[in-house]
């Protein structure tokens, strides 16, 4: 009697692993991961905040894979920033203010966060100004170099990218301008990684 409840149980446990194996299965068979690579240029339109400011709009055009050709839109906020004159450059730590969004081509839509360990970075976004000059009423020159990382949010995008998860590392560099200014200021930038799309989303 008790040999047979033994059997019994033994035999459910088999069950319950093999269901859950093929469960798994059926679950990575329905998600693929495929290169990512962007590049465009754009302009904060307003310039680039300090520390403490309200984030600033920033715009972007290029292309990216999935996406075809891209308009991108967002903001950018600074945390933090340190000078180091003996090096000539201020660094800090900076992410987006808001969700940056890329909308491509056939009504494709890629939300993302950037440089927010709150909305999935590993870590803060980073820049290095380089101090180029001084003007006569002392300020500052400076042009930057941006690294964050840039995280998919599955539930916001949508036709190709919908479900999409992910993320892949930003370089941008702008062009010179004047620190605190609220000119408009240029950049270009380019990133690489990974996404991974629902089966039959993002299919050449």
């Amino acid at each position: 009697m008790h040999s047979m409840s033994r059997r019994k149980a033994v035999a459910s446990s088999a069950i319950a692993v093999m269901a859950a194996l093929v469960l798994s299965g059926t679950r990575a068979q329905a998600q693929v991961a495929k290169p990512f690579k962007i590049k465009g240029h754009g302009i904060a339109t307003t310039g680039l905040p300090l520390p403490g400011e309200a984030p600033r709009e920033h715009w972007s055009v290029g292309e990216a894979t999935h996406l075809g050709r891209y308009f991108g839109d967002g903001t950018v906020e600074t945390f933090t920033a340190v000078p180091d004159f003996s090096k000539g450059i201020i660094a800090g730590d900076f992410g987006g203010g808001s969700p940056y969004v890329f909308d491509g081509q056939g009504g494709n839509r890629l939300v993302t966060w950037y440089g927010r360990t709150d909305h999935g970075a590993s870590e803060p976004g980073t820049f290095t100004l380089d101090i180029l000059g001084m003007l006569p009423d002392g300020s500052l020159i400076v042009q930057a170099h941006f690294i964050a990382e840039f995280v998919a949010q599955p539930d916001e995008s949508t036709g190709t990218f919908a479900g999409v998860t992910g993320s892949w590392i930003m370089y941008a560099d702008s062009d010179p301008f004047i620190l605190g200014s609220s000119d408009p200021t240029p950049y270009s930038w380019e990133g690489e990684g990974e996404l991974t799309f629902r089966r039959g989303h993002g299919d050449d």
